[in-house]
């Protein structure tokens, strides 16, 4: 699928974008690696309306021609140690499987680091998985404690 004239818009969503985040439930084996994944199911109104309104919930969608096309979710995590008041956990991220390679991926990364310098946020945590590591290291990542991927912004 072509990129549209203007290519991609990039965004925060809230609690007011739950049916954004329902109607990515559905599909979002769509963005999974392994093309025989389930999608998650269903996502109660409710329920996604209480997760958007989670502060320490960060979500963005890349849309192009009306239809999600990447999302980053991510996590605030208050620190207990001295530094920076917070950290983020890279929960999840992907790519619409026909709108791979056209950097949107990079987008939502570079976003979610505009938040981070932001807000005084200086590090990112990710779980280590086997089809985006190469992703993450492209993205400035490097390997910290085992099957952690770790970058600091400064």
């Amino acid at each position: 699928m072509p990129v549209p004239p203007g290519g991609f818009a990039l965004r925060r969503i809230g609690p007011v974008d739950a049916a954004a985040l329902i109607a990515l439930a559905a599909t979002d084996n769509l963005f999974d690696e392994d093309p025989g994944t389930a999608p998650s199911g269903e996502f109660a109104p409710d329920g996604a309306r209480d997760f958007l309104a989670d502060p320490s919930v960060l979500f963005w969608l890349a849309e192009a021609g009306g239809q999600t096309v990447g999302f980053l979710h991510c996590c605030v995590q208050r620190r207990r140690t001295p530094g920076p008041w917070a950290e983020l956990l890279l929960m999840e991220m992907g790519t619409h499987a026909e709108w791979r390679r056209l950097g949107i991926g990079r987008a939502l990364v570079a976003e979610m680091e505009a938040w981070m310098t932001n807000n005084g946020v200086a590090e990112v945590w990710v779980p280590a998985n086997t089809y985006a590591v190469g992703f993450y290291r492209k993205c400035g990542f490097a390997k910290d404690e085992g099957e952690i991927l770790v970058k600091e912004l400064h």
